[in-house]
């Protein structure tokens, strides 16, 4: 009790919070009650929804169209805004759900108040420094100075010289996902004794789920025949779909003495409606026929219809006939029993109810607009006619704006086509990789036309209106016969002298019917051979092969070039074709690659050579790899002022399996000293390089030796002096 209590003083805190007067946006509170989980609140674009946590705790989600705009936790007094929404919760009841307070902020529209003066439906009258008289649907307001009040939809405040008006959301709880709209405009009706009245009754489930309607009459004149009818049947319940409209009639037959005023009421579910119904005594033949209308003016967007119901009735049979003229390019006609009729026959009593509709064009002008209705009444006590003049008020249209196309292409199967052409007129665009395209167009007629490889052309003719937000399916069927061939490279390497690797080949059916595929391989140069085979490790070749309507196969390619093959790029072409005839050829390039392996040897890798004198070796080159060795470059490297020759000392070229040879010439100079020295020889290629070196042991010559073994004596003898020399000291 107490949670119930602070709920509903933070309520009135925020009503009495609230500016009673301004020129520009402002708050205004349009929902205070209680929200259980489940329930939907809706407040114009906006839905508010209350749900449970595993723990218990409620939470508030506020969701702008279809997508969600934010949540959070409803604890006591919290308050959130989210763009024109602001939602403050109370406390939480386990029976009743929570307490909420739901504010929308509203634009002003601001009007000079002057007699005369129509704006939105109202219609000001009087106008003084402290009041203002405005009339609304047939009723009258006197709104004093610097206050406001509400009128249906909107909310109207005076400032002593302007009238702003405030354009209030829809407020609609369904429970349940269920949305139950009761449409029923008459309040009070005359009719004559005798007479017997249809009113149209409609029933919206906006939600997503089915609901029962409950209807009943009430109360009613004890002789009088009052009943809720479905397509001629009386109805106590009914299921209706979501997302549906039920079209009822209220029935009601007046007793020839009947007189005075009468009220009837009955239910829709938990709505009560009460319909006040004055009899009146026929005077004529003319004042006899009765013509009543709820609805003269309405306030319609451009590209969006108008409904005006138009109840006759007649005291005695009689042809009805409606004639309607409206504006250039708008659409008018009339209805009863959701068919289009010009003419019914009425029984004498009767009453018939007509909706004339009027489908407003989206290129409408802004303003006022007339159209007009005959109505002829033929009977057998003579011929009479009413005309009747409807108002539509065009407060907003698209004129001279682009249309949007939101196309989606998808196939036979109803999957969407990517990279799909789509050409309109002259422009050609294409699908993104979900089958969808958005383009802008000038308002008017065009031809759509599709295309893919792989598919049936299909072309549809749509109509596009100005600002129109269109979307359109097309299909395109897939052919008969139709195939795709895929490689997992633009070149296939091969290495000569080793096993050729296996190239993947994929052949994808995506046509509507199985098929078979032959396989073949030209440009392929002479003495080399190729085969398909149906796995990697398979060796069993393969010339044709099965596929099924949308499934694909990989094979493999296995080409082996010749044994005296050149290393090299050569072209070749995969061919593929169908059983029906179509075929495919795929280019592919193979870079063929040989095995370099040079070998070389030095036929002595160790030279004596006496200083001041010359020797010769060879050097020996082999190729024993499978492609040629280029561009082969021998060097040498000797102590400083050695003179080592090659010859020759570059070769072209060396092909496979076979040798090659040079000589090497190393002067030793004069005066080296005797003992080993290294030449570092090198050969380098383009493909591979090779070091090694070889010993050279120098000696000197004989007269040489025989001065140093002098000169050794020498030094011994002149030793051996010094020695006795010093020992007798």
């Amino acid at each position: 009790m107490k949670k119930i209590f602070l709920s509903v003083v933070l309520a009135s805190l925020l009503l009495m919070n609230f500016p009673v007067f301004s020129s520009s946006d402002k708050w205004v509170v349009v929902y205070t009650g209680y929200l259980k989980p489940g329930d939907i609140l809706s407040v114009g674009d906006y839905t508010i929804t209350v749900r449970q946590s595993i723990y218990g705790s409620p939470y508030i989600f506020i969701k702008k169209g279809s997508e969600w705009g934010t949540f959070f936790k409803a604890d006591f007094g919290a308050s959130l805004e989210y763009e024109n929404i602001r939602v403050t919760p109370g406390s939480y009841d386990s029976e009743k759900g929570l307490f909420v307070v739901v504010n929308y902020k509203v634009t002003s529209e601001e009007h000079k108040a002057k007699p005369g003066l129509y704006f939105k439906g109202f219609e000001i009258l009087n106008v003084t420094n402290s009041t203002v008289k405005i009339k609304y649907s047939g009723k009258i307001l006197t709104l004093l100075a610097n206050s406001s009040a509400r009128i249906g939809s909107y909310l109207l405040e005076f400032t002593g010289s302007t009238v702003v008006l405030y354009e209030l959301p829809k407020v609609v709880v369904s429970t349940s996902g269920a949305e139950l709209v009761v449409s029923f405009p008459y309040r009070e009706i005359t009719v004559f004794p005798g007479e017997t009245i249809q009113l149209p009754v409609f029933v919206t489930n906006n939600g997503s789920e089915k609901v029962t309607v409950k209807a009943g009459i009430l109360s009613a004149p004890a002789d009088w025949d009052v009943g809720l009818y479905y397509q001629g049947v009386e109805i106590g319940s009914m299921d209706l779909e979501g997302k549906s409209t039920l079209s009822l009639e209220l029935r009601i037959s007046i007793p020839q003495n009947a007189s005075g005023v009468h009220y009837i009421k009955f239910s829709i579910n938990d709505e009560i409606f009460t319909l006040k119904v004055k009899v009146k005594e026929p005077k004529g033949v003319e004042e006899g026929v009765k013509v009543y209308t709820p609805i003269l003016v309405q306030e319609v967007e451009a590209g969006e219809s108008a409904r005006f119901p138009l109840v006759i009735s007649t005291p005695y049979d009689a042809n009805i006939s409606i004639s309607l003229h409206a504006p250039t390019n708008w659409k008018a006609y009339s209805t009863y029993q959701n068919m289009r009729v010009s003419e019914v026959s009425l029984r004498k009593g009767e009453s018939v109810v007509f909706d004339v509709v009027v489908e407003v064009p989206r290129n409408a002008d802004l303003g006022a607009h007339e159209i007009k209705v005959g109505i002829a009444v033929e009977g057998s006590q003579g011929s009479i006619t009413k005309d009747i003049t409807f108002v539509i008020n065009v407060y907003k249209t698209y004129k001279g704006q682009k249309a949007t196309l939101k196309l989606a292409v998808v196939d036979d199967s109803g999957m969407p086509v990517p990279k799909a052409t789509v050409k309109i007129e002259n422009e050609t665009y294409g699908t993104d990789i979900n089958g969808l395209l958005e383009v802008e167009l000038d308002p008017g007629e065009y031809k759509v036309v599709v295309a893919k490889d792989g598919f049936e052309k299909a072309e549809e003719d749509v109509k596009l209106e100005d600002g129109e937000v269109k979307e359109l399916k097309i299909m395109i069927r897939k052919e008969a016969y139709y195939f795709v061939v895929d490689t997992e490279s633009d070149v296939y390497p091969i290495t000569l002298g080793s096993v050729s690797s296996p190239f993947a080949i994929t052949i994808e059916n995506l046509g509507r019917n199985d098929d078979e595929y032959k396989l073949g391989i030209s440009g392929l140069p002479s003495n080399w051979n190729a085969m398909f085979t149906q796995s990697p490790e398979s060796t069993l070749q393969l010339t044709k092969i099965k596929v099924e309507a949308g499934k694909s196969e990989t094979i493999y390619l296995k080409v082996y070039p010749s044994l005296n093959a050149k290393p090299g790029k050569y072209n070749i072409t995969l061919i593929v074709r169908s059983s029906s005839g179509l075929v495919k050829e795929v280019p592919i390039k193979i870079d063929l690659t040989g095995i370099y392996q040079m070998d070389v040897n030095l036929m002595n890798y160790r030279l004596t050579i006496t200083a001041g004198e010359e020797r010769e070796t060879t050097i020996n080159i082999y190729n024993f790899g499978t492609a040629p060795i280029t561009n082969i470059r021998i060097s040498a490297s000797a102590p400083k002022g050695w003179e080592v020759y090659v010859e020759p000392q570059s070769i072209p070229i060396l092909d496979p399996k076979k040798p090659t040879s040079a000589m090497i010439r190393i002067k030793v100079p004069k005066g080296t000293p005797a003992g080993d020295y290294r030449v570092r020889i090198t050969v380098k290629s383009d493909q591979q390089e090779w070091n090694d070196s070889i010993r050279v042991v120098v000696r000197q010559k004989s007269t040489s030796a025989y001065i140093g073994i002098f000169l050794l004596i020498l030094a011994f003898v002149g030793v051996i002096l010094m020695i006795r020399r010093v020992g007798r000291r």
